[in-house]
């Protein structure tokens, strides 16, 4: 009996190895051809979603996996999209993640910071929009938004947090993926 379960163990370890070398094999070639992606893909952003920060947006581009170019109508670049998830996402306000769209002019420079959809009180995301917060941080480089100490907003103390740490996380994510 032990030699025949010795056996059988000897026999599906070995097909289990196989079965794993073939699917590693196939992924690996599938990688090398670029036929398959690791990450996920941008879906489209329409153009009216931009004309707030860039009022002669044509078009938009997803560029990689990571943020959007904005061009206007002869292809010039106007600037950039980003949006804080997922690189936010375990970022909390005072109700749960701070979503931001950050949208930088075709210098780099921080044009505009909003809050996007998000389950925050109403009345504390007043406060933080009225207390300026969002426009801490206009026109500055990401190098110099990350070194700049910004206030929280009193009142909206967890919302405001939880929006500078947000943008904080994908300024981060940002620089590494334009090196």
């Amino acid at each position: 009996m032990l030699i025949v379960f010795r056996n059988f163990a000897k026999n599906f370890r070995n097909r289990t190895m196989r079965t794993i070398h073939k699917f590693a094999s196939v992924f690996l070639l599938a990688g090398m051809l670029g036929l398959y992606s690791c990450g996920p893909k941008l879906p489209e952003l329409p153009v009216e979603n931009v004309k707030p920060y860039f009022a002669d947006a044509a078009k938009t581009k997803a560029i990689d996996t990571a943020f959007y170019e904005v061009k206007d109508a002869k292809g010039a670049k106007l600037g950039t999209v980003l949006y804080s998830s997922p690189y936010s996402d375990n970022v909390k306000g005072f109700n749960g993640p701070t979503p931001l769209l950050i949208a930088l002019d075709a210098e780099g420079r921080i044009k505009n910071v909003v809050l996007l959809d998000n389950q925050e009180t109403p009345n504390f995301a007043q406060r933080v929009v009225d207390g300026g917060l969002y426009e801490a941080w206009n026109g500055l480089t990401p190098d110099e938004a990350l070194n700049k100490e910004v206030d929280a907003v009193s009142g909206a103390t967890y919302t405001s947090t939880g929006v500078k740490k947000s943008l904080v996380a994908r300024l981060q994510a940002y620089q590494k993926q334009v090196k």
